[in-house]
């Protein structure tokens, strides 16, 4: 068996690559989103590592939905309408993240992260997608506030996507 190197990519399917690129080419009217300024983020795309062969991509949108495609073609979807918890901390998420675009980079460039610790974040504006990258792993306190900020906020809603699954475990257990 092939020892996987850092810098292999992740094996992806086709249906989570179409999956992807639709949420991070999506415009805002598909969402019914009407911009009143260049800064507001209608849209979140975040590639986050889950394992060293597992690649999440959580997606937030501005009305409180979040999708989580998963690279094996798995999907975790739905969740919001029945956990008000999870649209909100996804609202936070969208409405608070145009703070962070100065340490963002415009791109039309939508590559997968590196097999790494490494999670890339895109928010789409009106006038484009702004992208960084978080290394979780070596933020710096002092001259990482921007990232720092942002990581908290897409964290919040997996911890609300955790709690969600967790209680529609227990609902299904209860029947």
């Amino acid at each position: 068996m092939a020892t996987r190197r850092p810098s292999d990519r992740y094996d992806v399917c086709e249906s989570y690559l179409a999956s992807r690129i639709r949420a991070l080419r999506m415009p805002p009217a598909v969402i019914g989103v009407k911009l009143s300024n260049d800064k507001q983020v209608y849209s979140a795309v975040v590639d986050i590592p889950m394992g060293p062969n597992s690649l999440g991509t959580l997606v937030c949108l501005s009305n409180g939905s979040a999708v989580i495609y998963l690279n094996n073609g798995g999907v975790i979807s739905n969740l919001s309408q029945r956990h008000p918890g999870l649209a909100q901390s996804v609202r936070v998420f969208i409405a608070s993240a145009g703070q962070s675009l100065a340490a963002c980079e415009k791109t039309s460039v939508f590559d997968l992260p590196l097999n790494g610790p490494a999670h890339y974040v895109h928010l789409m504006t009106r006038k484009g997608v702004y992208k960084t990258t978080i290394n979780p792993v070596n933020l710096d306190p002092k001259t990482d506030q921007m990232k720092i900020f942002l990581l908290r906020l897409y964290q919040q809603v997996m911890n609300e996507i955790r709690n969600a699954q967790l209680v529609e475990q227990q609902n299904v257990k209860a029947k």
